[in-house]
């Protein structure tokens, strides 16, 4: 005895850490919900104001607690610095011994030149020389020109033109370096005009009177042909030699420009004035202008900045309990109407998920910085329908109000958008509530936008925005409901498979009769198939009665019974002939082939892809019962023969099924039915007492054989289900009445029976047994 006081007080304690560690896993889940989501809402922003240009502020009156300055829209700010940008001079440094020592270079160069022309003249040529450092690297003078210009340069050279050039070349030359040679072309000037430093005095020039190297050199060759003529070879050669002489004296600066730049973006106001405190920022009735748009604009970030370094973590509490408080609300009604998805951490997961999944959405289309009604692309409406496809309409409108509020934060309280976003998600709701297919879904899409529609332009007309303005709003809602739909559609699937969940809409479909298992179970037992519609209507009623799933119910009875497939004619309701397939069997043989019915239809529901809630039903509808006809058989043909030790070897636990019991409110209905349609269906003369006798009976010998100890129904739903039960079965076998040719009938078959020998009324029903076992 104290061995098993202590067994049963370990086992309390292990129950109890079980418990304990499901609600560490709910509250788990909850607090990493309410951190995701309290994170995605706005920081250092005031949240109690919705306002947009053009709306009429209908708070009250709304005074400056402290002066602050009016920034200026940011856009607009951004432009004017662009625009100082490219307004700031770009600063070049002039050298102004660039002048001189090209001049030095050119005339020792032509001093070269003439005496290179004398040699040539006096045919002395033996002492070439080499290189000259103006002229290009590595470059002879000899093999700087062609024979016919060195001919041409040895008769300018003795008649003193040569030396004419020379000094033309270097007054040329030093006029253009005096105007100013850029290092860098024009075209990467960003103004028109440049400015030229000497030393510490700069000078505003315009572009236009400088050359860069381009022009400097086409200047030259354009002044040597004026000064030559346009077919001269002179001033051909004069321009070669030139060219290499023109270098750039006007050389860019970054950092004074990078300065001049910085001077103009600074002189680039922020603001736009000045509120002084306790100065009015907006009345209230009042409609709200682009500059006081800004002024409110204005005050919520000097507010934020004024608390920045104290009200951060006092501001994160209380958007941590907002929060908390709206998901909480959710959080109540789950746990006092729907234990069912409180109690499972998928279920809490799946809902989880959905709820940071939309306040995302809402936070992305808060940080992108678009000139749109984005906000009406939250796709709110697509979680409102998949909780309720999922749950149930109620969950769903719920969940939506929940959505709806937490959108609105993130957004910075926008409760034009909270209005639109519930509107429009109820109606979804109500639309995928009793949903036959999946295709049902993409009916939603009208009843979505019509939600956002009339919410639109209700509040367009109660704040006279412009028509465009309405027709752009009204788009983006467009796009929402036709996305919604779509998402809806593409995530369901994968939501079931990913968190294991079958909704209703999945046992809609698996109801209908030209599904592969029905159709088999209708082909190969007949018999069975009546029995499982009889069953299934037995299991709705008794399910509605009660609050549990209706549909689930039905699906579970109409596949409880698929493993018969496997060997129909060994359960009497399948049998085609009047002997059975048992008499030639033992008695623990047919007890293992009637057994075998729950491993087979598991198997065949595995391989089908039935949900696991379903194929519960088949082997939970015999929980750990006996199959009492086989074991009575057993013992009487043990007590029959001559060896009494054969009734030791029968064994009670070989003639039971394996279980488990049902653990579910419908499983628990589909164990009761299903003893009871078979037990009412052999009452010879069935009348509303006798059967209510028999349904009486057998929930009272379910109880208190245990089968129903681990199932959540109570006293009072099985009451319920007994009234439920009673009113399917006498209006199925209620008495028929007796017609004067068949009371003729039934005497000439009397008559004949008393020549015939039948079977005696004990055996026909332990026949009718087998039907239940």
């Amino acid at each position: 005895m104290p061995e098993d006081k202590n067994r049963k007080s370990l086992l309390a304690r292990l129950r109890g850490v079980q418990v304990s560690r499901e609600l560490l896993i709910e509250v788990s889940i909850g607090l990493i919900l309410v951190l995701s989501v309290t994170l995605l809402f706005p920081r250092g922003e005031a949240l109690e104001f919705e306002y947009r240009v053009g709306a009429v502020w209908a708070q009250k009156d709304l005074i400056a607690p402290f002066s602050f300055s009016i920034s200026r829209d940011e856009e607009e700010y951004a432009s004017d610095v662009e625009d100082a940008v490219q307004l700031a001079y770009p600063v070049f440094e002039r050298d102004t011994l660039v002048v001189r020592k090209q001049v030095v270079l050119l005339g020792e160069f032509m001093e070269l030149l003439r005496g290179r022309a004398a040699e040539r003249l006096q045919e002395t040529a033996d002492n070439r020389m080499d290189t000259v450092g103006v002229w290009p690297v590595e470059a002879p003078v000899e093999s700087a020109f062609s024979e016919a210009e060195w001919e041409l340069i040895s008769e300018m050279s003795a008649s003193g033109m040569l030396e004419v050039a020379g000094q033309l070349l270097e007054f040329l030359i030093a006029d253009i370096l005096r105007v100013g040679v850029l290092d860098q072309s024009k075209d990467t000037l960003t103004r028109s005009e440049v400015a030229i430093r000497i030393g510490t005095v700069e000078t505003i020039v315009p572009a236009d009177r400088l050359y860069d190297h381009v022009e400097a050199v086409a200047a030259l060759e354009r002044q040597l042909y004026e000064h030559y003529g346009a077919e001269s070879q002179a001033a051909t050669i004069a321009h070669r030699i030139g060219a290499n002489y023109i270098v750039p004296n006007l050389f860019f600066n970054p950092a004074p420009t990078d300065q001049a730049i910085a001077l103009a973006v600074d002189g680039v106001p922020r603001t736009l004035g000045f509120v002084q405190e306790n100065e009015r920022i907006v009345s209230k009735h009042e409609r709200i202008s682009a500059e006081t748009k800004l002024k409110l604009d204005s005050f919520i970030q000097a507010r934020a900045d004024r608390g920045q370094s104290s009200d951060v973590p006092s501001q994160i509490a209380g958007t941590f309990i907002h929060v908390a408080l709206v998901l909480a609300l959710f959080g109540i009604y789950l746990h006092l109407f729907r234990k069912g998805i409180v109690g499972s951490p998928r279920k809490l997961a799946l809902i989880s998920m959905l709820i940071v999944m939309v306040s995302v959405v809402a936070y992305v289309t808060r940080e992108v910085d678009v000139d749109r009604p984005i906000e009406y692309l939250i796709i709110l409406p697509a979680a409102s329908m998949l909780l309720t496809i999922f749950f149930d309409s109620r969950v769903g409108i719920y969940g939506t109000v929940t959505l709806a509020y937490l959108v609105a934060g993130i957004r910075g309280n926008d409760y034009s958008l909270a209005l639109a976003s519930l509107v429009a998600g109820a109606l979804s709701v109500y639309t995928v509530r009793d949903m036959k297919n999946r295709t049902q879904i993409f009916r939603s899409l009208g009843f979505i936008f019509l939600g956002y529609g009339l919410t639109i332009v209700a509040l367009s007309l109660e704040r006279y925005e412009p028509f465009d303005v309405v027709v752009e709003q009204l788009s983006f809602a467009l796009g929402n409901a036709i996305v919604s739909p779509v998402l809806t559609y593409g995530l369901l699937i994968f939501l079931e498979k990913t968190f294991g969940l079958t909704t209703d809409l999945a046992l809609v479909e698996l109801a209908q009769f030209n599904h592969p298992l029905l159709r088999r179970l209708s082909e190969k037992a007949p018999g069975t198939y009546h029995h499982s519609m009889i069953m299934a209507t037995l299991a709705e009623a008794a399910a509605a009665a009660i609050g549990a799933n209706e549909i689930l119910a039905r699906v579970g009875a109409y596949y409880h019974d698929i493993g018969k497939t496997v060997k129909p004619t060994y359960f009497v309701e399948n049998q085609k002939s009047s002997r059975s397939r048992h008499d030639k069997l033992s008695p623990r043989m047919s007890s293992l082939i009637i057994a075998a019915h729950v491993k087979e239809g598991i198997a065949l529901g595995r391989r089908y892809n039935l949900p696991e809630e379903v194929i519960d039903f088949i082997p939970m509808h015999h929980g750990t019962t006996r199959i009492d006809y086989f074991y009575n058989k057993a013992l009487e043909m043990a007590k029959s023969s001559a060896d009494e030790t054969k009734i030791d070897e029968i064994k009670e636990q070989d003639y039971r099924y394996t279980g488990p019991k049902p653990d579910t409110k419908e499983t628990g209905i589909m164990m009761l039915a299903d003893a009871i349609e078979a037990s009412v269906r052999s009452i010879e003369e069935p009348t509303p007492q006798r059967i209510e006798d028999r349904v009486g009976g057998f929930v009272k010998r379910r109880l208190e054989e245990g089968e129903l100890d681990e199932c959540p129904l109570t006293m009072n739903d099985l009451t319920r289900i007994k009234a439920a039960f009673l009113k399917v079965l006498v209006g199925v076998y209620h008495s028929r009445v007796k017609y004067p040719d068949a009371e003729k009938k039934r005497d000439r078959l009397l008559a004949k029976s008393t020549k015939v020998p039948t079977k005696s009324s004990k055996e026909e029903g332990q026949t009718k047994e087998i039907t239940k076992t």
